[in-house]
């Protein structure tokens, strides 16, 4: 009897471990978002100011006016100067915003000239979503 109980246990266990396994979370096809990125002289003097405290570590945040969303992507304080970032995609589903990013770097005779802060700041239309960077 005790060994017909075990078996049973163990049959059940079982089957909730196979079900979980075969969950899945699917989410809705992504869209291309559209956007602008946003020249350090047009940006409002709040963000400004945000930018620049958080500039010498790695940063990421969404500053909101109304109907606009900028998206802030800071790589910190790197040696020399000319780097580069390029948005590689910025897509959306029901629930999410997606944006990549990537740093372009710079030869090794511009890493010796001081240090630099790159960051981007991308402008788009709010659509109150939770932000994924990625």
């Amino acid at each position: 009897m005790k060994r017909y109980i075990y078996i049973m246990l163990f049959m059940m266990t079982l089957g909730c471990f196979c079900a979980g396994c075969l969950r899945q979370e699917k989410h809705g096809a992504k869209e291309n978002v559209d956007y602008a990125v946003c020249k350090k002289e047009n940006l409002p003097k709040e963000l400004t100011a945000r930018i620049n405290e958080q500039k010498d570590k790695v940063f990421h945040f969404t500053y909101s006016m109304k109907e606009t969303m900028y998206y802030v992507i800071g790589y910190g304080k790197q040696t020399g100067s000319g780097y580069k970032i390029r948005v590689k995609k910025m897509t959306m589903d029901e629930g999410h915003v997606y944006i990549d990013t990537n740093l372009i770097g710079v030869p090794k005779r511009q890493q010796e000239k001081g240090y630099s802060y790159p960051y981007i700041v991308i402008k788009s239309q709010n659509y109150e979503k939770d932000v994924v960077f990625l």
